[in-house]
């Protein structure tokens, strides 16, 4: 999947000329000593430095964010979704940046849906999150696959789609006393809100992010409180402003995710935050038909704040079983 990449960027040198380019021809890609900026999105797939979505990144020089506080590569685990900011080297590829942040955090509901042997829905603050056995558990001991059970306070990362969130990795709290959820808000009002259908209230003693001016319909943010009584409403703690984590303008850029809000007519979905546009893209295979819920990896580069594919691949469950350098 690199080969187009390539050929996009030897064209655009080709378009700009000698004199251009030893002006510099716009972009965000960095000079020779510093490598080629690359950003990725996607699971950790192994370690000895990182490795996402199969790629080896190394971090001998790495900085970590892990759920908005400084951390450590040893903070990470398998399965955990990451943003990647780093560069392409002769050597390879290094990480000068790994963000990490769970998608949600709370109580599994009185309900427990089993789909076959393999696999099970939870229910988590009102969102449907499928768990199967190749979803990473964090290997302390105290929780597996079937033992889930009502009640337990998991987080969990993975990839969300239009109905679901599909977890790569969950993690056991020991309490419920810090609960979280991320998404847009919808249907505000004076004292509260809607994160994809979930209520969450909030008053004057809510700490609100001093990047967001206001509260509005369609703010993507993070809220930190407690359950109320009943355990139908979130009580807001605090609100952050969340971000997709990409610049506006990115010359090599991988995520992997699920397909939501697909449009037929203009071949842009929306891509783990991020609106994609395949309209020129390769598809991969050939007869890849494009649709929601669908598992792919995108490679392009960001223009405007949108992702222009030069290729979708469409993914499967034995994609990540090694890891590879290319």
């Amino acid at each position: 999947m690199k080969i187009l990449k390539k050929t996009r960027l030897a064209t655009a040198m080709m378009l700009c000329g000698p004199m251009l380019l030893a002006a510099g021809c716009g972009g965000s890609s960095s000079g020779s000593d510093d490598g080629d900026a690359v950003v990725s999105r996607g699971e950790i797939t192994g370690f000895g430095s990182v490795y996402v979505n199969g790629r080896r990144y190394q971090t001998d020089s790495s900085s970590f964010r892990v759920d908005d506080d400084d951390g450590v590569e040893g903070d990470l685990r398998l399965g955990m979704i990451v943003t990647v900011h780093g560069s392409r080297k002769d050597d390879g590829y290094h990480a000068d940046r790994i963000y990490y942040d769970n998608e949600l955090k709370g109580p599994v509901g009185p309900i427990i849906d089993i789909i076959d042997g393999d696999s099970k829905t939870l229910t988590i603050l009102g969102q449907s999150v499928l768990v199967t056995r190749d979803t990473k558990i964090d290997d302390d001991g105290n929780l597996a696959y079937d033992t889930i059970a009502p009640g337990d306070v998991l987080e969990v990362s993975g990839y969300i789609s239009d109905s679901q969130l599909i977890a790569t990795h969950i993690e056991l709290q020991d309490g419920d006393d810090e609960i979280e959820i991320k998404g847009v808000i919808e249907k505000l009002g004076e004292a509260g809100f809607e994160i994809r259908g979930f209520p969450v209230s909030y008053d004057d003693s809510t700490e609100i992010d001093d990047d967001i001016r206001e509260l509005a319909n369609g703010l993507y943010v993070e809220v930190e409180g407690e359950l109320d009584s009943a355990g139908t409403t979130l009580i807001a703690r605090e609100i952050e402003a969340e971000d997709d984590g990409f610049d506006d303008d990115e010359n090599e850029v991988e995520i992997k995710g699920v397909i939501s809000g697909y449009n037929g007519e203009t071949s842009r979905f929306t891509l783990q935050g991020m609106t994609v546009d395949a309209s020129t893209a390769q598809l991969d295979p050939a007869s890849l038909v494009l649709g929601d819920d669908l598992l792919v990896e995108v490679e392009g580069y960001i223009a405007d704040g949108v992702l222009f594919a030069d290729e979708v691949e469409l993914e499967d469950d034995d994609d990540d079983d090694s890891n590879d350098d290319d």
